[in-house]
């Protein structure tokens, strides 16, 4: 009788070196530290060859909804089913701006294809569920969700901006009076912006709700 190889012995690994929840998570840390995606350096991350990855994914595109998918399981979500449409706006752009700060250089990719990661599409059909429990017109609902969305992602890229987005040097405060007058009232009362946009939004969902 003929002894096995070492190799036959060995075989293949128990746990596969590489998978598409591992290629989601490893991209994911990239563009936290890196800002950027690189796919050779990707492979290198995960101690594999970048052929590697195209038995797992099809392209950047679907590394890039991967990402997301890590996102969602990161980030952590609030209980939703209050009933109280002013409390699940104001949740909803909370947990999304806190989602997205945690990787804004991941933002621009996320805005050039459409949702599909079964976690994430998950994660939004909790929030249309929360909406509907709170009362807001279906019709409603998918513009409703946008606007947050859009909001929150516009929030957290502006996190990463100077404090400023005016710069007016002294010897030009009388050429642009109001202006310079309205920096130097918001610095005498600084107001937190994101708590202020969540209450425009919740105000103004609220009022075009109520009106459908």
């Amino acid at each position: 009788m003929q002894t096995p190889s070492k190799t036959s012995q060995l075989g293949r690994p128990r746990t596969p070196r590489l998978s598409r929840k591992a290629i989601g998570r490893a991209a994911l840390e990239m563009f936290q530290e890196e800002e950027s995606l690189s796919i050779p350096r990707l492979a290198e991350r995960l101690g594999v060859r970048q052929s590697s990855f195209y038995k797992h994914v099809t392209g950047r595109q679907e590394i890039v909804e991967l990402a997301r998918g890590a996102l969602v399981e990161r980030a952590p979500m609030p209980e939703l089913k209050t009933g109280n449409l002013d409390e699940v706006i104001r949740l909803t752009f909370d947990a999304l701006r806190k989602a997205y700060s945690l990787v804004p250089a991941l933002l621009p990719l996320l805005l050039t294809q459409p949702v599909s990661h079964p976690a994430a599409l998950e994660l939004y059909d909790r929030f249309v569920e929360a909406f509907e429990f709170a009362g807001t017109p279906k019709h409603l609902v998918i513009p409703t969700l946008e606007t947050l969305d859009s909001a929150a992602i516009g929030a957290s890229l502006d996190a990463m901006t100077m404090e400023s987005a005016w710069s007016i040097a002294d010897e030009e405060q009388d050429t642009y009076p109001h202006l310079f007058a309205a920096q130097k009232a918001v610095a005498e009362h600084p107001v937190d912006r994101f708590a202020f946009l969540a209450d425009v939004l919740s105000a103004g969902l609220r009022a075009a709700i109520g009106d459908a």
